[in-house]
């Protein structure tokens, strides 16, 4: 128990206190450096999410070939005819064609006469004359069963049949101010025997055995179109030739054709490039500027009890300065800026046009003081492209082209940066873990355990001071109780 210095007229506390200021400098000091390695760390964090981004996201998508192939479709002639869903990369040329035939589905319509009561209500299925069993009227599309009351009407009937369009592979509409009943196959194309007694892209209905309806069948049919000459036939009117994705519309026009015409999407792959230096030149600032940022030693981290004396907006601006400098010089930032700027050189030296003259792409990097910094001359850029679009694409494409090269060097980077500080590869989490076998994650875990064992130490030589005073206090009292029996005896 610890005795508060009543008898001495002491201030213990306070006399503790100040005996283990000197004490406890020691594991403040301890803390302000563990909090130092710390904010090191949460730094490598935040410059390794960008480089993360930077490769995976930025790069990777730069590195597609819709993105720096694309290509661009345009329509002539009976324009009615088709139209274009996609064009890829490795289109090449133009596509002449004809559209003799469209592909349509499978289609029965049964026409009744009388669909409706002499005040205009719909007619149920059994006023109709549908086969009536217990009740239901059964009705068979495609091997699937939909059961209707006598009491529903043709209307219900569709929604019904609509409601397994999936499994039943077609679909209804029914017209009630014509008194037509129509189901259709939700695949085009005509019936072909698929060799194991059923039907493809065919419609087959039983059930609706009325004596008051007609009913007219109409096959589906292929879409038939020539291509360059050559006879395409399918079941639908979505083909694939060429590079080039289209849909037929209708009939191409007597005495007429449709032309697609493929060209390079310039426009496409100058954003593309444009991306490219934007993202570049945010990535290389960010690391240049943790690389030169200066530290303030005369600033280090506060001690909770010296926040204390502080407003928040104080400490704040204590730390900011305290934590500047964290990454200055880093060997890894500094080797992964060495390795970009290298790769850009192959941009800064152009290609080699088709008369074998060198061609700018209008990439130059800005003065000394820019570090590297790449700067875009768009007119040269879009001259280079609509001269030898495949010689600019190669340069940053492929396994040799510089967005793979730069991929490869941020992957070094993120190695070296995971072995040291624990940062995540993929992540760009700036509240991921840290991997715990890293460099810095051992340092933390080994001051850490440190501090708790100099804080151990601590505690009970705070303890021992008490004890000591404890035991001073005990005797003071003891003292002030004899002087007061002896007191006694002469009074």
């Amino acid at each position: 128990m610890r005795l508060s210095g009543l008898a001495s007229g002491l201030d213990i506390d306070a006399m503790v206190k100040e005996l283990m200021k000197a004490k406890r400098s020691t594991y403040d000091n301890m803390i302000k450096n563990r909090t130092k390695v710390e904010w090191q760390q949460e730094d490598y964090r935040s410059i390794s999410t960008k480089i993360v981004d930077f490769r995976n996201n930025k790069l990777s998508s730069f590195n597609l070939s819709s993105a720096m192939s694309a290509k661009t479709s345009e329509i002539s002639g009976d324009t009615a005819a088709l139209t274009v869903n996609s064009t890829s990369p490795t289109a090449l040329g133009s596509l002449d064609i004809l559209v003799d035939e469209v592909a349509t589905a499978a289609n029965t319509v049964f026409k009744f006469n009388k669909g409706t009561t002499s005040t205009g209500q719909e007619k149920t299925l059994s006023e109709l004359g549908f086969n009536i069993t217990g009740g239901d009227a059964v009705i068979e599309i495609n091997n699937v069963l939909i059961t209707a009351k006598g009491t529903d009407t043709l209307s219900t009937l569709a929604k019904q049949i609509n409601a397994v369009s999936g499994t039943a592979k077609a679909t209804a509409l029914y017209d009630p101010a014509s008194g037509s009943f129509s189901i259709t196959a939700t695949k085009t194309g005509s019936t072909t025997d698929d060799g194991n007694g059923s039907t493809t892209n065919g419609l087959a209905v039983t059930g609706f055995a009325s004596t008051d309806v007609t009913e007219t069948y109409k096959d589906g049919k292929n879409a038939r179109v020539q291509i360059n000459g050559i006879e395409y036939i399918q079941a639908n009117n979505r083909f694939s030739v060429g590079g080039i994705d289209f849909t037929v519309k209708g009939k191409t026009a007597s005495g007429s054709s449709t032309a697609i015409t493929t060209t390079q999407d310039t426009n496409k792959t100058i954003e593309t490039i444009k991306s490219f230096v934007t993202e570049y030149n945010s990535l290389m600032n960010a690391v240049n500027s943790e690389l030169s940022e200066a530290r303030n030693r005369s600033f280090a981290p506060l001690t909770s009890e010296e926040k204390k004396e502080l407003t928040d907006k104080e400490i704040e601006q204590w730390e900011t300065k305290a934590r500047s400098g964290t990454l200055r010089n880093d060997s890894t930032l500094s080797q992964l800026v060495s390795d970009l700027r290298t790769t850009v050189t192959s941009l800064i030296g152009g290609i080699v046009d088709g008369d074998g003259k060198k061609l700018s792409i209008g990439i130059t990097t800005g003065g000394y003081t820019e570090k590297g910094k790449l700067v875009l001359d768009e007119a040269k850029l879009r001259t280079a492209l609509e001269s030898s679009p495949a010689d600019v694409s190669a340069l940053f494409t492929g396994t040799t082209g510089v967005f793979s090269k730069m991929s490869k060097s941020s992957m070094t980077a993120l190695n070296s940066l995971s072995k040291k500080a624990g940062t995540s590869l993929v992540s760009t989490d700036l509240n991921s873990s840290f991997m715990e076998n890293s460099a810095l994650s051992t340092q933390i875990k080994s001051m850490k355990s440190r501090e708790s064992s100099l804080l151990t130490r601590l505690d009970r030589m705070e303890d021992q001071y008490y004890k000591q005073f404890s035991a001073m206090e005990s005797a003071i009292n003891k003292f002030n109780s004899q002087s007061s029996t002896l007191g006694s005896f002469y009074s």
